[in-house]
């Protein structure tokens, strides 16, 4: 069943241009098969990642890299309130 992963970063001021060159290098490594990887930036800066996975087990096979790659980032980031270097959710596609 097809799932989405939807990440907000919160990239450090004067540190954007290199936060998205890495999320370009992520979507051509270890994400570069997944059926959908698109990034919008909102109007406060920070940047949101939307991934479409063939399935769970999928998004669960890249995980690992995935979390590699934040720690890779994480002097680029900027701390939401939870002290999280993100805000995240995912979820199965509903058949409307």
């Amino acid at each position: 069943m097809e799932f989405w992963s939807v990440i907000k970063y919160k990239p450090k001021e004067g540190c954007e241009d290199e936060f998205i060159e890495a999320l370009r290098h992520l979507k051509n490594g270890p994400n570069k098969d997944e059926r959908g990887f698109r990034c919008i930036q909102l109007a406060t800066g920070e940047i949101v990642q939307i991934v479409d996975y063939e399935s769970l087990d999928r998004m669960m096979e890249l995980q690992l890299e995935g979390l590699n790659w934040l720690h890779s980032v994480d002097h680029l980031l900027e701390r939401y309130e939870d002290d999280s270097r993100t805000s995240a959710f995912s979820g199965n596609i509903l058949d409307l």
